[in-house]
């Protein structure tokens, strides 16, 4: 995920290597970059006008060539499919959507306008019933059902995290008593949700990276769907899951009315998607210590201390609440 110097990678991505990539997909000079903007991975997004239009220009690891390039094809059929609100996606001269340059993988699409909701129960139905737009219209390709891949990758990543393999003085900003014993909490707790059977679920394509961040608006109105990367065959839970989670946190009525409003379109395993978020809120806690192991880039540690401490916090507050199956609300 992080460079492994503490270097700003911005510094790498001159507007010469914007103009070249820029010419690999036939938009010409002149052009103006009109921000950059960096998540929390290895990537950049430029905001790049010119006499074709707005674009947003996107670095990728050259890991992610195969699952981007899946994306695309996906995107292609939804959009067949009347589901507009991902971005439409640029192919060069060779009908390419991705192109290498200067180490990296790149991909152009069309500039969603739009600002991130807040967390307003209004903006999580809205969203939900959109979400549930996007699973019928990817739905008509191949599904089957299953036990979903999601909970299987975090079951794994649950089972292989060791404690001891944790340098506790790179966590000083937990404190670590309350860390160790939190971990300690999850390791026995965690037990009462794996041991238990998974159903059978419709597996499909799923959008993969729902959360709010990800999701733009114009006032009252959804503008779009970004950040499409992680797009695979799962279950409709994990994406509801995810939505959910970073809208309401733990707050069952949001979850009850949000779920609701999904199964007006499609039916949803409520029990499943609570699974999901709890499983998966706890591989993010073990990630997020994992990636602090290791240096990262200098404007990424505040961003990646306060996203480890959110999580840090909401587990807290699940152990002070007795235990992780309380939580489940829907058991």
């Amino acid at each position: 995920m992080w460079f492994l110097n503490a270097s700003d990678i911005a510094v790498l991505m001159t507007d010469k290597t914007v103009e070249l990539v820029l010419s690999k997909f036939a938009i010409s000079f002149p052009f103006t970059v009109l921000s950059i903007n960096r998540g929390l991975s290895d990537s950049l997004v430029y905001k790049v006008s010119s006499s074709d239009g707005v674009f947003a220009l996107k670095s990728y690891n050259p890991s992610s060539f195969s699952s981007l390039q899946n994306a695309h094809v996906i995107l292609d059929q939804i959009r067949k499919n009347k589901f507009v609100l991902f971005p439409l996606i640029v192919r060069n001269k060779d009908n390419a959507t991705v192109v290498y340059h200067d180490g990296f993988c790149w991909d152009l699409s069309f500039w969603v306008p739009g600002n991130i909701p807040d967390y307003s129960i209004f903006n999580l139905v809205q969203c939900v019933n959109k979400l549930a737009q996007f699973h019928i219209a990817v739905g008509f390709e191949q599904s089957g059902f299953g036990i979903m891949p999601a909970m299987e990758c975090r079951e794994i990543e649950i089972n292989s995290f060791s404690i001891s393999a944790i340098n506790f003085s790179l966590i000083g900003f937990l404190p670590l008593f309350n860390l160790i014993e939190l971990l300690k909490w999850t390791r026995q707790e965690v037990g009462s949700l794996l041991g238990s059977l998974n159903p059978s679920v419709k597996i499909q394509c799923c959008w993969g990276d729902a959360r709010r961040e990800n999701i733009l608006f114009s006032g009252s109105e959804i503008t779009g769907f970004i950040d499409y990367c992680a797009m695979r065959r799962d279950c409709r839970e994990v994406d509801v899951s995810r939505m959910l989670s970073s809208f309401a946190g733990d707050d069952y009525l949001m979850w009850t009315k949000a779920l609701n409003a999904y199964a007006e379109s499609s039916p949803i395993n409520y029990l499943v998607c609570r699974k999901l978020d709890i499983l998966g809120t706890i591989v993010s806690l073990y990630r997020w210590l994992k990636w602090f192991q290791n240096p990262m880039p200098d404007a990424m540690v505040n961003p990646g201390i306060q996203r480890c401490t959110d999580i840090f916090r909401r587990v807290e507050k699940w152990k002070e609440h007795g235990s992780l199956k309380s939580m489940l609300f829907y058991n």
